[in-house]
């Protein structure tokens, strides 16, 4: 008896462990193209959805870049933990890609109650930062270097962590 539950207890480890591997093996698939910790980003002037021109660059604060499409449903269902940042430990930037027209970003951006800059995206934006999937977050220090890169949904305490990362350099 004792071996028939040990021998299912491996078996249960077992998948759990593939099933780790499996996703840790989609996720090191997912991000393989995005920029790497450490890469200098340069500063990139953008279009606010105001029409006025906002720097992408880091002041005292580091920044974190959050790249999204209007009509990703995973965008829809994470903008909103960006406000559980502090907007004093990090400076959030939204950025709208592959959007069809600045309408539909505006209707987004009611919808889901965005707070802070959203800035109009282009091509070569997305080229200079290797956008693949949305949502794209793009943590950058006071020197525009990248101190860390992440894909999809993150929740408010990720991003929590993102921000406690941030604030001890």
């Amino acid at each position: 008896m004792k071996k028939l539950v040990r021998s299912r207890r491996l078996r249960a480890l077992g998948r759990w462990a593939l099933l780790i591997l499996l996703l840790g093996g989609v996720y090191q698939w997912q991000t393989r193209h995005m920029l790497v910790s450490g890469s200098q980003v340069e500063e990139i002037s953008l279009l606010s959805l105001q029409r006025e021109s906002i720097l992408l660059a880091a002041d005292e604060r580091p920044v974190l870049l959050y790249f999204f499409a209007p009509w990703c449903g995973i965008c829809a269902a994470s903008i909103g933990n960006l406000n559980s940042l502090d907007s004093k430990a990090v400076r959030v930037i939204t950025i709208a890609m592959d959007y069809g027209s600045v309408e539909e970003v505006w209707e987004f951006v009611r919808r889901h109650e965005v707070s802070g800059p959203v800035l109009l995206g282009h091509q070569e934006l997305k080229m200079t930062f290797n956008l693949r999937g949305y949502p794209t977050y793009y943590l950058l220090d006071r020197d525009n270097r990248v101190l860390a890169s992440d894909m999809g949904y993150s929740s408010g305490l990720g991003l929590k962590v993102r921000q406690w990362l941030a604030s001890g350099l």
